[in-house]
């Protein structure tokens, strides 16, 4: 069974591996560079099966380009979000469905918002958020 933290470091090998130029961070606070893809967790279910068996985790992953050239931000996100194409987070997840981990199986579910608004110093965001779900199971 994978744990949370070898989990977000899946999501972050398997994204930079896919997609060139994109950087995966854990913390909002800690984005310096766009594109990038912001992992937290979100909820978890442990009760999938008795005992140690599967362990449901879903994770937000803010998607986040330039708004300083606000066509070409939008550009860039229709790219990430979109379900195909060499810049998709979710073709990058589902030709990596492990995260790299054993006993894992990992699938974007879902958009949940769209052309959201980040700021930070001196650069203005665009972006989405992804619903990623990720099962691990216990090999015991």
């Amino acid at each position: 069974m994978a744990t949370l933290g070898a989990i977000r470091t899946g999501v972050k090998t398997t994204l930079e591996a896919a997609i060139s130029g994109l950087r995966v961070y854990d913390k909002a606070a800690a984005v310096v560079q766009v594109p990038a893809v912001v992992v937290e967790p979100a909820t978890a279910d442990f009760l999938v099966s008795m005992g140690r068996g599967t362990d449901t985790w879903e994770l937000v992953l803010s998607v986040l380009t330039s708004d300083a050239a606000q066509d070409l931000g939008q550009v860039n996100l229709d790219d990430l979000v979109s379900g195909a194409g060499a810049r998709s987070i979710r073709a990058a997840v589902f030709n990596a469905k492990s995260l790299g981990l054993a006993n894992t199986d990992a699938h974007i579910a879902g958009m949940t918002s769209y052309g959201v608004r980040f700021e930070a110093p001196e650069i203005d965001h665009i972006g989405a958020t992804l619903r990623l779900v990720v099962h691990t199971k216990g090999t015991e």
